[in-house]
């Protein structure tokens, strides 16, 4: 960990990413119910130590037969067979089925000794204590047998997977209620200056709602992580310090404003203080570029800059592939498509600049367009966009026609309307 010093240079989106990545790992491992861990990573490898299902059942309501008694039965030449009993899911047989007998089942109950297929009951008729079966099946229909979904010992589930919905069920069904999985990291949200104030008072001239906080924690939830807000920290290296040092106790801090040039004397003073090893201090993007890296104890410091999009953007481009990785996914990194670019579209020439941008897909195709003002203190342009424009570094214009590559921040807005299958 200790490979990166601190320079005080302007470094590149790409080299800060990569410095970033390589000092976070994923979180150890604790123990959950199975509802606590959708979303979760996998820590342990997943075996099987019992058979599903556990018991030869039947997969239709109908009737359990021997196929010898059935195998040239038809509509025009039905079987008949006498009911020895009638077999619901839950219950044990107390029959054996034998020559020109059959057991009443439903769908899960156990099938009897002796029985060989299960005849739906469309294709029969019963009266008076027998039944016509009016269709041969070839032996073993509509049984499933023990051990047809897992065996005893199989590998159920893969260290390192994501869980989901059918997981969850997959293990419920071999019988394990708990399940190791990586931590969710705890974020702590620290906001310094002192114009902020919480989201129900009222405004004072100068004074603006700390909305940086209500941000980050939801992308911090969205994430799949353990957001913990803090009180604001105002503009004196005393709340400064005493802040960081609250925060500090948590597995990953993000603190946003107090790391421009004209105030981060204080922050930076009271990192030293507290033993924070900066790695680097400004990266050649906009917006963002007022982005301070560092870690304390190896536990990951994002400074992130004050204005709103700029926070949430850094956030989406570093913190999160961080947050993902130390609760070790393997997939880190929001999706990238290609679009053409709607119309001409002005960027900061030497800087990687982060367009925000709606998607607009045709027969397969995107297209991209600004959402308007780029202005780092816009939040509604981010909130109105899918996605943002990577805008290389060297060039001072996106014109019409360009092909580019889009980080997609929203795939629910692109949600079918309507049914695929319909």
């Amino acid at each position: 960990m200790g490979k990166f010093a601190y320079s005080g240079a302007m470094i590149s989106v790409h080299d800060a990413l990569t410095m970033i990545l390589e000092t976070v790992s994923p979180l150890a491992g604790e123990r959950v119910g199975l509802l606590q861990a959708v979303g979760r990573v996998l820590a342990e490898e997943v075996r099987s130590e019992r058979e599903v299902p556990p018991f030869a059942n039947s997969a239709m309501d109908g009737y359990a037969v021997r196929w010898d008694d059935v195998h040239d039965a038809s509509a025009e030449q039905p079987v008949a067979l006498e009911v020895l009993e009638v077999l619901q899911a839950g219950a044990m047989p107390t029959q054996v089925v034998t020559t020109g007998t059959a057991s009443k089942i439903m769908t899960g109950a156990v099938i009897p000794p002796g029985a060989e297929t299960v005849i739906r009951v469309e294709d029969t008729e019963e009266q008076e204590g027998r039944v016509w079966i009016k269709r041969q099946e070839r032996p073993g229909t509509h049984i499933r047998a023990s051990g047809e979904d897992i065996h005893r010992g199989q590998l159920v589930l893969e260290k390192g997977r994501v869980l989901h919905s059918a997981d969850i069920g997959l293990l419920a069904s071999v019988g394990r209620s708990f399940v190791l999985v990586r931590q969710r990291p705890r974020v702590a949200i620290l906001s310094t200056g002192n114009e902020l104030v919480e989201v129900d008072e009222t405004l004072r001239p100068g004074q603006i709602v700390n909305s940086n906080a209500y941000t980050l924690a939801a992308a911090v939830q969205e994430v799949g992580c353990q957001p913990v807000p803090l009180a604001v920290a105002r503009d004196s290296l005393a709340e400064i310090r005493a802040a960081l040092n609250e925060a500090v106790r948590h597995d990953v801090v993000l603190s946003t404003g107090g790391v421009s040039v004209g105030d981060f004397d204080f922050v930076k003073t009271a990192m030293d203080e507290l033993g924070i090893r900066r790695l680097f201090w400004q990266v050649a993007q906009r917006p963002g570029k007022p982005l301070t890296f560092g870690l304390l104890r190896e536990r990951p410091y994002f400074g992130l800059p004050g204005n709103p999009v700029s926070a949430l953007v850094c956030f989406y481009l570093y913190a999160r592939p961080a947050l993902s990785r130390m609760m070790g996914r393997e997939k880190i990194f929001l999706p990238i498509v290609s679009a053409t670019v709607g119309e001409d579209i002005p960027k900061a020439k030497g800087l990687t600049e982060f367009v925000r941008c709606r998607l607009v897909c045709t027969n397969g195709h995107y297209a991209v367009h600004s959402t308007g003002s780029q202005s780092s203190g816009v939040l509604s342009s981010l909130s109105l966009g899918q996605g943002l424009i990577i805008g290389p570094a060297e060039l001072p214009l996106l014109p019409k026609g360009m092909s580019v590559k889009v980080i997609v921040l929203d795939g629910d807005q692109f949600a079918g309307a309507e049914a695929p299958f319909c």
